[in-house]
């Protein structure tokens, strides 16, 4: 379906700013307000981008902003024209409580009261508790998606169908059942529906999904609006708080968030506007000796006026990994270059098939190296759902290459709808893939949750390989899965005795422990990371009092698995890699040199062995000679022996 024409567009827009210069509302800031004299530029950008989408025939809006930017009120403003409009459009506006949806509903009353009659706009017709009805029988229910979950919170939506909708505040919506029946009562077919997402991001919740999901969908438009987009939001050079706040020189942060805000959205920032976002982030800022005040803002105050999206989303408690490393690694390892495949499973192993993925919501194994040939070390661990943490749905699998300078992510595997007998199943190919040849590998299994049956059914699959009990034969290799395996053995770090559990059972004191080692590796770029969602879990993991976990909502599944195979790579395998000298650089040598190089090398070597053992043989025989000249107690030497033969 074509979207809006270019007359439509044009029309309809200028209508609009007509309907403004005539719409009033009580604002705080400057009271009984007409809402087209005080347009704020983020404002604008929202209005042609909603007319923008619409010519394209995009009728899903998200915005992301900072607090306070009058973004609410236009899109309350633009409800009531289009509803005005549009005869017998169906539409909702859906706040978070019901207090917001009073006060909502009483600004949308006091907006159409107040046009005047020579602007023809339809009046009221009906007013009751569900919503308003105007006289061109255009109707706006008005809802509240609520705060926490309730035995109510999966109506939302039901029983109505709506072509316009303004949601607002989704970072307060708890009440994930309501927005599914919610979004399925909307019209995807009405040329002049319009769905208005907006809200402020609040940390790692259901609307940063949501805001991530909108910007891959080419159904929908997205739009930043940071704190710079209102004009009002400045610190004028003839303000006495000018010479504290805007006369310190631009810092190198500063600088690069300036540019940063140019580049991605084309708006320069002034001086007076970093004075007074200077003031907003830190007001007790001072210079101390020669060294300028440095105006850095609280996580919560970021969070409330951010610079970029990507600043918006701000982990609320102690933000367990730094931004900045994440930032780095992302820059330097993550990669979208991987091999992308699905598992179909049966009842037997012999059934398993490993197919390439179809398309990206099939994708459960990501490989971005394949395993060597030879030689390669690996640690493959797994963290089942349900396992370490009870919140989490997925199963994930890690697997990384071991050197003795840090390890490297080369495949990982999540998925929610893995049983424990398939997920044992995924977990053996990876194990006898990697560990196929002379490569060694070790995997980490965690057996609370979900883990004990899987690690059940990796027993009962080893017994039937090695006693031949399969009822078809496997395929060439899978009998050598377990070969190089050895079952990875927790010791605890406090224990004097050699006691030893197969695998591992989490707890709260060693999973901190799990964490920090993780961290320390990440922080110092001896873990390289491959997979921007391992990143993205980084980003949302915080440290909650005596606990580091990702928040309510958010999963960690890949995370832990990946700290088990950090912690197994520095527990039981670098220690013998730094013995064999074996690092990155050192293995990347080893496997580009040509054939004839390595038996070079190695006849090199050969040679080498033979002429040292000559020499240590030399050695022996005269050792012997000088102990045989010592029997009787002492040393006889011949008079020509002394200091060269010479009395």
């Amino acid at each position: 379906m074509a979207g809006w024409s270019r007359d439509k567009r044009l029309r309809v827009e200028q209508a609009f700013y007509v309907f403004l210069n005539r719409c009033y509302i009580y604002s705080k800031d400057t009271g009984y307000t007409c809402l087209g004299e005080r347009l704020y530029d983020g404002q604008r950008r929202f209005i042609t981008l909603v007319f923008d989408c619409l010519e394209r025939d995009i009728h899903k809006i998200f915005v992301l902003k900072s607090r306070q930017l009058g973004l609410s009120t236009i899109a309350r403003a633009m409800t009531i024209f289009l509803l005005g409009i549009f005869d017998g459009l169906k539409g909702a506006v859906v706040f978070d409580t019901d207090q917001n949806k009073v006060e909502t509903r009483a600004e949308l009353e006091v907006m159409i009261k107040a046009l005047p009659k020579t602007l023809k706009f339809p009046g009221i017709k009906g007013n009751n508790r569900s919503g308003l009805t105007l006289k061109n029988d255009s109707k706006v229910l008005f809802m509240s998606a609520g705060t926490k979950k309730t035995k109510g919170s999966g109506v939302l939506g039901r029983s109505v169908g709506l072509a316009f909708a303004h949601l607002s505040e989704l970072c307060s919506y708890d009440n994930e059942e309501g927005l599914e029946a919610f979004d399925n009562s909307l019209s995807d077919t009405n040329p002049d529906r319009l769905y208005i997402y907006e809200s402020t991001a609040r940390g790692f919740n259901r609307w940063y999904h949501m805001w991530l999901d909108a910007k891959k969908d080419p159904h929908c438009g997205c739009l930043f609006l940071g704190w710079w987009s209102k004009p009002s939001q400045v610190i004028m050079r003839d303000d006495a708080d000018f010479l504290r706040y805007g006369v310190p020189p631009v810092s190198e942060k500063e600088a690069d968030q300036i540019a940063t805000v140019k580049r991605q959205y084309g708006h320069d920032v002034t001086i007076e506007q970093l004075a007074w976002v200077r003031r907003k982030m830190d007001p007790t800022a001072e210079k101390e000796g020669d060294a300028e005040p440095e105006f850095t803002g609280s996580t919560l105050r970021v969070q409330e006026q951010p610079w970029t999206e990507e600043e918006a989303f701000q982990q609320t408690g102690a933000a367990f990994f730094a931004p900045e490393k994440l930032t780095q690694q992302t820059n330097m390892h993550v990669s979208t270059k991987y091999q992308s495949y699905m598992y179909l499973t049966g009842d037997e192993f012999v059934d398993t098939e490993i197919l390439r993925a179809p398309n990206s919501k099939m994708v459960q194994l990501k490989v971005w190296e394949p395993p060597v040939t030879t030689g390669g070390i690996y640690v493959i661990s797994c963290d089942p759902a349900h396992g370490e943490n009870e919140d989490n749905d997925r199963a994930s699998i890690q697997v990384c290459r071991c050197y003795a300078d840090g390890l490297d992510q080369v495949a990982e595997y999540a998925s929610t709808l893995v049983t424990t007998q398939h997920l044992a199943y995924v977990l053996a190919s990876l194990l006898g893939w990697y560990g196929q040849g002379t490569n060694q590998v070790r995997y980490v299994l965690e057996l609370q949750g979900g883990g004990d049956s899987v690690f059940r059914t990796l027993k009962t699959l080893r017994y039937q390989l090695e006693n031949g009990r399969q009822p078809r034969e496997y395929k060439d290799g899978m009998y050598d899965i377990f070969r190089n395996v050895r079952t990875f053995i927790w010791t605890r770090a406090d224990s004097m005795a050699p006691g030893h559990n197969y695998h591992l059972k989490t707890t709260v004191a060693n999973k901190v422990s799990f964490m920090e080692t993780l961290r320390n590796y990440v922080q110092n770029g001896m873990l390289h990371i491959r997979s921007l969602d391992l990143i993205a879990e980084f980003n949302s993991i915080a440290r909650q009092g005596d606990k580091i976990e990702a928040p309510d909502g958010m999963k960690d599944d890949r995370a832990m698995a990946m700290a088990f195979a950090v912690h197994c790579w520095d527990e039981k395998e670098r220690r013998n890699l730094i013995t064999q000298a074996r690092t990155r650089l050192g293995e990347r040598r080893r496997q580009n040199m040509a054939i004839a190089d390595q038996v070079a090398l190695f006849q090199q070597n050969q040679l080498t062995m033979f002429f040292n053992r000559q020499q240590q043989a030399r050695m022996i025989a005269q050792r012997q000679a000088t102990y045989q000249s010592w029997r009787g107690g002492g040393l006889t030497v011949q008079p020509q022996q002394r200091f060269g033969g010479r009395r």
